[in-house]
């Protein structure tokens, strides 16, 4: 049985001579990865809450939860879902 591994194992090394294949128990690294892409888009938000209540974009009504719907914050009932 192999020994546990270290914490030390999963810390990039670079480009070192003892990386073993995904077969021998290393592990590879997708040439796809979409984390070294700088193609990569940010989160957006989709939903807001406002504790004291804000107006819907829509129909004005004011609401805690409203979600995005066009660039703008409506609420449940004007949202198409």
């Amino acid at each position: 049985m192999a020994e546990d591994a270290s914490l030390d194992d999963f810390l990039d090394g670079g480009d070192s001579e003892d990386e073993g294949s995904a077969s021998e128990g290393g592990t590879a690294k997708p040439e796809d990865d979409p984390a070294d892409s700088d193609t990569v888009e940010p989160a957006v938000t989709t939903y807001a809450w406002s504790p004291e209540g804000a107006a819907c974009a829509e129909c004005g009504e004011v609401v805690e939860r409203r979600w995005t719907q066009d660039g703008d914050l409506v609420c449940g009932a004007c949202k198409c879902w």
